[in-house]
């Protein structure tokens, strides 16, 4: 399993409890690494899912602070046909990154002529539509606080946030 990433970096392994969407609980573990945060069902021994790290949200229940969520969003992908095959939309977050760099970037152009021609303003398209779905794992309170620190430090060093 972390074979399959570049260079793998385990940074955190917490035993958890997972809670599947029917209620059902069973030992796990989740596997922090600086690309992927693995969810291993140890009594089947195998890996349950994975998730980009930049995609996700782990929070600990405010309420039962036993209680670690992850919040993955999902982009609805469609698919547009272009002369030569099929292209992709991209997902919010991408979306976001490219717009914030064409503004950001777009100070340092120089106006041509036939840009000051007066030209209709240009507005943004709609995002996808996007799915969220939550992941529940029942682990020590003190563990929960220490691996979601954990997680936001991994995620904002894969996201180039901060000091790293």
């Amino acid at each position: 399993m972390l074979q399959s990433l570049g260079r793998p970096e385990l940074h955190m392994a917490l035993e958890v409890t997972i809670v599947s969407g029917s209620g059902q609980e069973y030992a796990g573990c989740l596997l922090l690494t600086s690309e992927v945060l693995f969810v291993v069902s140890l009594c089947e021994d195998t890996q349950q899912q994975a998730f980009p790290i930049t995609e996700v949200e782990c929070q600990q229940d405010p309420e039962q602070q036993g209680q670690l969520t992850l919040t993955l969003q999902q982009q609805t992908v469609t698919s547009d046909t272009e002369g030569d095959g099929v292209r992709e939309r991209l997902s919010e977050q991408q979306y976001q990154r490219l717009v914030d760099y064409v503004i950001r970037a777009s100070q340092f152009l120089s106006p041509s002529p036939a840009s000051l021609q007066l030209q209709p303003p240009v507005t943004l398209a709609e995002a996808p539509p996007s799915v969220t779905k939550c992941y529940r794992y029942m682990v020590d309170p003190v563990f929960a606080k220490v691996f979601v620190t954990k997680f936001t430090i991994v995620k904002n060093k894969a996201l180039r946030i901060g000091f790293h």
